[in-house]
């Protein structure tokens, strides 16, 4: 049909208010994980991450709203930074099960069920993003070559044996 416009589901690209919906999913889930294991954290926690959730909504708000006059350049930045924002909760949160609470097994586990997946989540959808950018091949090399070298690093740095070899050497 020639008055109609393709349908072309692989011109379809990320809006950058994708990432701030990403990171909105990620605290909702660390409070579900923190209320599930409410006896390795703190009781106010979850209720932090519930507010950070809330606040990942009026963020959108805004950035669709007030910020359209910068582009999706500036979008991109904010909401990614915003992404940032909760990944590094994540990792705060597996580092508090490991030094804090000295749980090595519960923060070797919480690594590789919850922190590898959130990550490896968020670099896809990012790469993706920035592929427009960069070249498509590039993004997926570096992609599985950070998958790899994260999935390898989390087992080796968080082995009791290894931590306690560092220790001593202090």
């Amino acid at each position: 049909m020639d008055g109609e416009p393709e349908d072309d589901w692989m011109s379809f690209s990320l809006l950058p208010e994708f990432f701030a919906f990403l990171a909105v999913d990620v605290f909702v889930a660390m409070s579900l994980i923190t209320c599930l294991l409410d006896d390795h954290f703190p009781e106010i926690l979850p209720y932090i991450f519930q507010a950070a959730a809330i606040g990942g909504y009026v963020h959108v708000l805004i950035s669709k709203e007030l910020l359209t006059v910068f582009g999706d350049y500036m979008r991109f930045w904010f909401c990614f930074l915003y992404l940032a924002v909760a990944l590094t909760s994540v990792i705060a949160l597996n580092v508090y099960l490991a030094v804090i609470k000295r749980r090595w097994t519960m923060a070797k586990f919480f690594s590789g069920a919850v922190v590898f997946p959130i990550f490896l989540i968020a670099g896809f959808f990012t790469f993706n993003y920035t592929a427009q950018i960069a070249a498509e091949y590039l993004s997926q090399i570096v992609m599985l070559s950070s998958a790899l070298v994260l999935g390898i690093s989390i087992s080796v740095v968080l082995s009791p044996q290894i931590i306690k070899k560092r220790l001593k050497r202090r």
